[in-house]
């Protein structure tokens, strides 16, 4: 077995253990919810940051396995016809559970949005799943995710009321290289997955992209994923 493999087989052993501590920490949060019970607020705080953490670290394996299975050749990349409506849903009700232990509202958009779109749906759902934790991570009040199709495109957009991107990123974009930042911890994987499989999307001459903004209708931060 060769190195690059080892990690990916390394990687999908620890996703494995991410997921189950993930499920244990949402079936107890439900459990308190259903008793009606309310945890302290620093319990409440703690909680919902190794939620997080938890779900993003279980991202982050996901994101490195399909990058080492792209880059082999082994991904099975094939766009195929999704029902938005139900893609929404889906999406929501990853992150619903640590958007209820913040208390913060949580909504989707559709209005101006096509009923289907062909898309790779498990690519595509680990990057807009990864920005709504971002977004829920540092919102305040309210996360919103919209659809809606624009001249031949569909875009989804990720939005929340919290501070917003800060300048750097704004100013760097979703550069295909980045080393680490020793002050975050941030290694730019989400960014790059992200752009890697928005350009995976080709239709023609038409290309995928992605930008961050600071335009949110929530005055907060703006994340968006073009397909077309």
């Amino acid at each position: 077995m060769n190195i690059s493999a080892f990690v990916a087989a390394a990687a999908h052993d620890m996703k494995n253990s991410i997921c189950v501590i993930a499920a244990y920490l949402e079936d107890a949060l439900a459990q308190i919810a259903q008793q009606g019970a309310q945890l302290p607020p620093q319990a409440r705080q703690l909680t919902s940051q190794a939620l997080y953490e938890t779900q993003r670290v279980n991202g982050n394996l996901v994101q490195l396995m399909a990058i080492y299975k792209l880059d082999e050749g082994m991904y099975p990349f094939e766009p195929a016809e999704v029902e938005l409506e139900e893609f929404a849903a889906e999406v929501l009700e990853r992150v619903r559970p640590l958007a209820h232990i913040k208390g913060l509202s949580i909504e989707s958009d559709l209005g101006g949005c096509e009923a289907v779109w062909f898309f790779d749906r498990d690519l595509i759902a680990s990057v807009v799943v990864q920005a709504l934790f971002n977004a829920v991570r540092y919102a305040t009040r309210a996360v919103r995710l919209t659809l809606c199709t624009e001249g031949g495109q569909l875009e989804i957009r990720v939005e929340d009321d919290g501070p917003g991107f800060p300048e750097f990123m704004l100013a760097q974009g979703f550069p295909s290289q980045q080393g680490i930042n020793v002050q975050t911890g941030s290694t730019g994987l989400g960014l790059f997955f992200s752009r890697l499989v928005a350009n995976l999307h080709r239709n023609g001459e038409r290309i995928g992209s992605t930008r961050l903004e600071n335009a949110s209708t929530l005055d907060g931060g703006r994340f968006v994923i073009t397909l077309p």
